[in-house]
């Protein structure tokens, strides 16, 4: 309905205002909307982690592995897989801006309408109120991928690829840093002291919600720069399913960089089952949930400063680097407190430590996506079809988000003998080893990748932008 609306919106936009005037470059007022976005947009996601908060409330419901990991994996998914579809949409528009508002507008109000079941319903009956956690995650997440898709090349019109990876890792700076105030609000929520169960909760999403909201009224200032008239041409040359052929066939340096992303993206599997694995473990409160949320932001902000860092200077290949040889060590620190006789077993506080530093390379690495894999795909794609690489890119990351449900099923599947008695941490153990095999592979693939991410047959000509003084 909203992609419907949206198609007549945009057509008026167009016939509105055929010949604007360009916006320049690295203009400053885009600078800091683009800036402000994401500060207020990581502010209002730190209340609701995917990996602490959401699989802290799914497991207060139910103790069902496979719906734990559904829930983990929803998040992933449902911004990830519909990416394609959203670059079919968007392929070829001259403008765009309505793409990214009207999908903002309607999904950002489930976690409203979430927030307040919580608070009426006292989360009951429990499995609906799982369900209806995983439905909230889902809409929020299909309508930001409309918005994300837009959002991505809307920047990369208005801002050159270098003054793009500064506002990027300054917007995701300053919002790490605010952050780490929704985490030990989180953590005072959740502590023992705090409100009540569900209503914590509840006030938890609220705060999401009113983060969300003020990401939404910042970008209704973006001003845009259109499709330019030689790319609007070339991407009506052929079908959506054409180009997008096109691209996987003629492209083996992207193809590569698919290949990483698949491989590293499997950590995913694990990441869904750090904090109930060590939770069980060593029977940790609720209140360990805002310790974790808070070591998640901390990460993020350390992982910015060195993700921004290489970006500047290396450019986003250094970034792929890094992160991957990061993700690789999570599931390994995670695999020497699983194994018998581990950490768990000899210092339980060493343990607790160990996955404070797995849960801060997790919210690292998850700042180095746009600087890195998706940074590298913009570079590397020609105008006309950018939609299509972040959308193939973005789609395959919904494949491996999938993952946590077998992640989950596996560890339901080995819980237990044939006698009903438990198996222990062994099946967390195998998962953790098998996954940082897959991820060490993807970082090796990542290795080969070009020093400058170029699209064979295209010539790039550099722009001399207009640097403001921000």
């Amino acid at each position: 309905m909203a992609v419907q609306s949206s198609t007549g919106l945009e057509a008026s936009v167009q016939a509105a205002a055929p010949a604007a005037t360009p916006v320049p470059l690295n203009s400053r007022g885009n600078t800091f909307v683009f800036i402000g976005d994401i500060v207020t947009f990581i502010a209002g996601l730190s209340f609701i982690p995917a990996t602490t908060v959401l699989v802290g409330l799914a497991s207060r419901l139910t103790d069902d592995k496979a719906l734990i990991g559904a829930v983990a994996m929803s998040w992933s998914v449902s911004w990830f897989l519909p990416q394609l579809i959203a670059a079919r949409l968007l392929h070829g528009k001259r403008r765009q801006k309505p793409y990214l508002i009207i999908p903002s507008i309607i999904g950002r109000q489930t976690v409203l309408l979430f927030a307040l079941w919580l608070a009426l319903s006292g989360a009951q009956p429990a499995l609906l109120t799982v369900w209806l956690l995983i439905a909230a995650v889902v809409v929020f997440n299909v309508c930001d991928a409309i918005a994300g898709i837009s959002w991505f090349d809307m920047m990369s019109r208005t801002l050159t690829p270098r003054w793009r990876g500064r506002t990027i890792a300054t917007g995701q700076f300053i919002g790490s840093v605010l952050g780490i105030g929704s985490g030990l609000v989180v953590e005072r929520l959740l502590a023992p002291g705090g409100l009540p169960f569900p209503l914590n909760y509840a006030v938890i999403f609220g705060c999401a919600w009113l983060g969300f909201t003020a990401s939404l009224i910042i970008i209704l200032f973006l001003r845009e720069n259109p499709l330019s008239e030689e790319a609007l041409a070339q991407s009506h040359e052929a079908s959506f399913l054409g180009h997008t052929g096109e691209v996987i066939r003629s492209d083996k340096m992207f193809r590569r960089v698919l290949l990483a992303r698949f491989l590293t993206g499997m950590e995913n599997m694990t990441a869904a089952f750090y904090v109930v694995f060590i939770k069980e473990c060593l029977q940790l409160p609720d209140s360990s949930i805002g310790v974790f949320s808070v070591a998640f932001i901390v990460g993020g902000i350390l992982g910015v400063m060195l993700f921004g860092t290489l970006a500047d200077r290396f450019g986003p290949r250094r970034v792929i680097h890094a992160a991957t040889a990061l993700q690789f060590m999570a599931p390994v620190l995670a695999l020497a407190v699983a194994v018998p006789s581990g950490f768990a077993d000899a210092s339980p506080g060493v343990a607790f430590g160990i996955f404070v530093v797995i849960l801060a390379i997790n919210g690292a690495v998850g700042r180095s996506m746009m600087l890195g894999f998706t940074g590298y795909s913009l570079d590397m794609a020609p105008e006309r079809n950018r939609t299509i690489y972040v959308g193939v890119l973005n789609t395959l990351g919904g494949v491996v988000a999938l993952t946590p449900v077998l992640g989950g099923a596996f560890i339901d599947a080995l819980s237990t003998r044939s006698d009903g008695s438990s198996v222990g941490v062994t099946p967390y153990a195998l998962m953790f080893g098998v996954v940082a095999v897959c991820v060490c592979a993807g970082a090796l693939v990542s290795l080969t990748l070009p020093k400058e991410a170029q699209t064979p047959g295209v010539v790039r000509t550099e722009r001399s932008p207009e640097t403001p003084g921000v």
